[in-house]
């Protein structure tokens, strides 16, 4: 940065030393008067005399200085050969000071030169220049410092660094403002310095984001546990500005920003539970969790009601199936049981409960088949009360009654069945043996026990038609007394002219035969309860 007291030219027109020293060219002034006089001549040999030497001092005392610059700072080579060339004295060239710059105007019209007195140069001028380039140097040293930590420091303000770095942000931001002053103050050797030491506080801050990041999560994890999500969220938001990916802080701070909701859903709930209000408890708790399903306080209310509720369930349902039980409702009770056995399983009380409950099923069910099979059998419906029967001892073999009616059952289908043919189809007892069988079939039949009205009806009818087939009809059979009667089943009679048979009701067949004659055969039918038959029986046919 040049000095404000630096007269001010143009780039171009500045001649440079080799040594990078700028070579002031004294101004013009404008002419005074035209007319020499001795006294001026004198007056302008001194000044040219005054400023040789003051020019010769200021290239000694340059040269000293740039000397004593280089060996601090090293001289670019490649700008260096940039520079005008040298003559061969090494003092580079320039104008003769003893020449008198000319008016270029006045060059034209005039042929004789016009010499211009020139102003005396300050006598610190050349101190001035070199002290220009060592600022110019310092500046850019300076100006680079100051940009590593600009570009240090908007790291570290896009992680949030000023609400993490402590006393090491600070120190930082304290240098950086020291090193604006200097700056400001032109002091740039110093401001490099200050920026240089930011710049190492903002690197160490920076290389230090992963420690801070694992102190800032831990800490929102704590905030979390002690239910503050003022500072939870204020944690892992920080944290998230150090490492905007990591998806444990960015679920940290949901669970965070929900923890307020979640804390007044967990006090419902334990004031639900509180009252004894176990399914509100058990709704809030369960919403809780779903807004964290890492909360344990949350996870354990929803076990501890479920539990709850189905203690109470149980033991509500456990209470209405035993009132069902002793009023008599055993299916209700065994179905009420069976869902208080869904809630508890392994319960030795249910399953008593169920026990005795399905022993009195069974024994109802005994009962009603009881009493089942004795209306079957007032009713005469004895296939009804087997049946009956039969369900009852596949239940339990030993039951007595059961095992009694079955066999009444069974003689009184077998006797009925019996009775029943014989009274379909009477003329069988034409026949002795069946009529026998029928015989027999009445006195069984009347030894039977449980023998209602019906049963006994149709026993009295098969007496009746028993009296009229064991009952002998008289049958009266002519004849010419020629022909030889026979009967079969019955007897043979020879010849007559007139015979009474008593025969028991039936089909017989009387045959009649005569020598010399065809044989005649007649079948006559003698019906129960018939007074008498006449037939005539005579062989009038010869052969």
């Amino acid at each position: 940065m040049m000095s404000s007291e630096t007269p001010s030219q143009s780039p171009q027109s500045k001649p440079t030393s080799d040594f990078g020293v700028e070579i002031i060219t004294p101004l013009e002034v404008r002419k005074g008067s035209e007319q020499p006089d001795l006294h001026r001549s004198f007056r302008r040999t001194s000044i040219t005399i005054i400023w040789f030497l003051i020019i010769l001092i200021s290239l000694v005392t340059g040269g000293l200085f740039l000397i004593r610059h280089i060996s601090k700072h090293p001289v670019n080579l490649a700008k260096d050969t940039e520079q005008p060339e040298p003559s061969k004295t090494g003092i580079p060239k320039q104008q003769d000071l003893n020449v008198p710059k000319t008016d270029t105007k006045e060059a034209d019209t005039e042929k004789e030169p016009v010499f211009v007195p020139l102003e005396q140069p300050p006598p610190n001028q050349s101190l001035q220049t070199v002290d220009t380039a060592r600022l110019e140097l310092e500046k850019e040293a300076a100006d680079k410092a100051l940009a590593r930590l600009l570009k240090l420091k908007k790291e570290i303000e896009e992680k949030e660094g000023r609400l993490w770095g402590g006393d090491e942000y600070k120190a930082m931001i304290a240098l950086s403002q020291e090193g604006d002053r200097l700056l400001i103050d032109s002091s740039f050797a110093d401001a490099t310095e200050k920026y240089a030491q930011a710049a190492n506080k903002a690197k160490a801050l920076i290389d230090n984001t992963g420690t801070v990041f694992q102190k800032l999560m831990e800490k929102g994890q704590k905030a979390l546990e002690n239910g503050d999500s003022v500072i939870a969220r204020q944690k892992f938001s920080v944290a998230l500005k150090i490492q905007p990916s990591d998806e444990s802080a960015q679920r940290s701070l949901n669970k965070a920003e929900k923890l307020d909701e979640v804390n007044r859903l967990i006090t419902s709930g334990n004031n639900h539970e509180e009252n004894h209000r176990f399914a509100f408890a058990h709704t809030d708790f369960q919403r809780a969790l779903k807004l964290d399903p890492e909360s344990r306080i949350a996870q354990n209310g929803v076990n501890r009601m479920k539990e709850k509720i189905v203690s109470e369930q149980f033991r509500k349902l456990m209470s209405d199936g035993l009132t069902a039980y002793h009023n008599g409702h055993y299916q209700r009770a065994r179905t009420t049981l069976l869902k208080a056995k869904s809630f508890r399983p392994d319960s030795r009380e249910v399953k008593n409960a169920l026990l005795q409950v399905d022993e009195a099923i069974r024994l109802d069910k005994i009962e009603k088949l009881r009493q089942k099979a004795t209306s079957a059998q007032q009713a005469e419906n004895w296939e009804q009360a087997l049946e009956s029967y039969l369900a009852v001892l596949n239940m339990d073999s030993d039951i007595s009654f059961a095992v009694q009616g079955k066999r009444h059952a069974l003689e009184h289908i077998r006797l009925a069945k019996r009775i029943g043919f014989f009274l379909e189809n009477p003329s069988v007892m034409e026949s002795d043996q069946q009529l026998e069988n029928a015989i027999r079939l009445i006195k069984d039949a009347e030894k039977l026990e449980q023998s209602g009205p019906h049963f006994i009806a149709r026993l009295n009818q098969l007496k009746s038609l028993v009296d009229l087939a064991e009952t002998p009809i008289k049958v009266v059979i002519e004849s010419d007394n020629l022909t030889k009667i026979a009967v079969y089943k019955v007897g043979k009679f020879g010849t007559f002219t007139f015979r009474e048979l008593w025969l028991r009701p039936g089909t017989y067949t009387v045959v009649g035969s005569r020598d010399g004659y065809q044989d005649v055969r007649l079948k006559i039918t003698v019906k129960p309860g018939q007074t008498s038959l006449r037939v005539s029986v005579i062989c009038n046919i010869k052969v």
